[in-house]
């Protein structure tokens, strides 16, 4: 597997309007695969999230 194959989205910040294609892709992909179950965000879920994608 050759490095950079994977773009790990930050989180973006501003209205869906304002947000690039790529953004809005993998926003629509979560959901998808989430089947609507998605867990309201909470200040311990961020912070985790903010850990898994700054380590890499």
């Amino acid at each position: 597997m050759s490095d950079g194959l994977f773009v790990v989205p930050k989180g973006p910040v501003g209205p869906w309007d304002q947000l690039s294609e790529n953004e809005r892709a993998w926003i629509e992909l979560i959901r998808v695969i989430s089947g609507g179950r998605d867990p309201k965000p909470s200040l311990s879920r961020v912070r985790a999230l903010r850990e898994l994608v700054d380590a890499g």
